[in-house]
């Protein structure tokens, strides 16, 4: 009997940890199924690209303060009401946006229709940002802190297929109507909301009181770790903004031909990330310690490929370098985690919040290198070679805080 009910129990955790990542992969389908849908929008009217450029970037922004506060009320209260909060400010904010696109191509007046466009994306960045967080926190409690790698990499699964099925769903619905795709991503949080509203409640521990300062400041124990997550984003971001220039580079192809060859390349990284979360992380077929001296060094390598301008060297730099970020982002994210396993939600929030710093930061790069080649691959190489230092230089916790 006993042993039924604990393959009852595991079976339960299962499912509720499928349902988790499902659920993280909606960011990604939105983000991704927006940014397709774009085209169709701008042609039918209302917005202009740079508009909707702003528009989305509004939210964004807002995962910067949003991202560690949501990962503190996850410890405090638990992870279940984070996440629905995060999954209805989701469906009003893709609502809101439905409303204002299809008020700003009927109306000669812009202005109320922009000001409800950027009201839904400040409600997407303040809600939406709490998502990771707590399915992350939520993922560890059902897993356990002797899997944690595992649970943190299961969020980034959802996020990864997320990012690749976002592209092809969109392309589906969009045959049906230019605004299937905002619709869509209307229902299936309602959907989620539903399925997240049936699962158990896990009570998260009361923090003590702490000064103003502390609240917001992340503890000196994390700071390393943000420094990979900032440097590694930065990096990434920066070279996708150099794919049209390095192309262009090292071919002689129009601009329809390159825009489909950079699709091409991101969707080949996100299967060879997908492929290594699965295979490798998710399996626990390497150690912590292992996974962030392996991803660190592959990824100095990955850059590096990029010196040779040849299109082969382009697309191996690609995967090695997807490669070298599906081991690097769950491993310094559960280091992180275990300088302070009391509090799991926080530090996830620091960390998308350190992730989000890293492509702003990349933007800046941008602008500042993209006019001379090669700069963005030595820049990107120059933050490469800052993670392998940083990663020989610390020591990986002894023990939990």
């Amino acid at each position: 009997m006993a042993h039924a009910h604990t393959q009852a129990a595991r079976q339960t955790a299962r499912w509720q940890s499928i349902t988790l990542t499902l659920i993280a992969a909606l960011m990604g389908i939105g983000q991704n199924g927006l940014l397709v849908s774009l085209p169709l929008l701008v042609a039918q009217g209302g917005f202009s690209l740079s508009t909707w450029a702003v528009i989305i970037a509004v939210g964004s922004v807002l995962f910067l303060p949003a991202a560690p506060f949501w990962g503190r009320i996850s410890d405090q209260h638990g992870p279940k009401f984070v996440v629905l909060q995060a999954l209805t400010g989701m469906a009003i904010s893709f609502a809101l946006l439905l409303a204002a696109t299809l008020g700003a191509q009927s109306s000669a007046i812009q202005w109320p229709w922009f000001a409800l466009a950027v009201l839904a994306r400040v409600i997407y960045g303040l809600t939406v940002a709490g998502m990771v967080p707590a399915n992350q926190h939520w993922a560890v409690l059902l897993a356990g802190e002797a899997r944690r790698m595992q649970a943190i990499t299961s969020i980034s699964i959802g996020l990864s297929l997320g990012r690749l099925a976002g592209p092809l769903i969109a392309s589906a619905v969009l045959v049906i109507s230019p605004y299937a795709s905002l619709t869509l991503m209307l229902l299936l949080p309602l959907l989620g909301a539903i399925a997240v509203s049936m699962m158990p409640h896990y009570a998260g521990k009361k923090d003590e009181p702490h000064s103003s300062a502390h609240l917001w400041l992340a503890p000196k124990a994390i700071w390393p770790y943000m420094g990979y997550g900032l440097a590694v984003c930065a990096a990434i971001a920066l070279l996708q903004y150099n794919l049209t220039p390095m192309l262009n580079h090292l071919t002689e192809w129009s601009a329809d031909k390159v825009s489909q060859a950079i699709g091409y390349l991101l969707t080949l990284s996100g299967i060879a990330t997908l492929a290594v979360q699965v295979l490798v992380v998710k399996r626990q077929r390497l150690s912590t310690e292992r996974m962030l001296s392996l991803g660190a060094i592959s990824m100095v390598i990955g850059y590096a490929l990029l010196l040779v301008p040849h299109f082969a060297a382009l697309l191996m730099a690609m995967l090695v370098i997807s490669a070298a970020c599906a081991l690097l982002i769950p491993a310094y994210t559960s280091q992180a985690m275990q300088r302070l396993d009391h509090e799991p939600g926080k530090v996830s929030g620091y960390i998308a919040m350190a992730h989000t710093l890293g492509y702003g930061f990349a933007s800046l790069l941008a602008t500042l290198t993209l006019n001379y080649p090669p700069l963005p691959t030595l820049t990107c190489l120059l933050l490469s070679c800052t993670v392998v230092i940083g990663v020989l230089a610390i020591k990986p916790a002894a023990s939990p805080r």
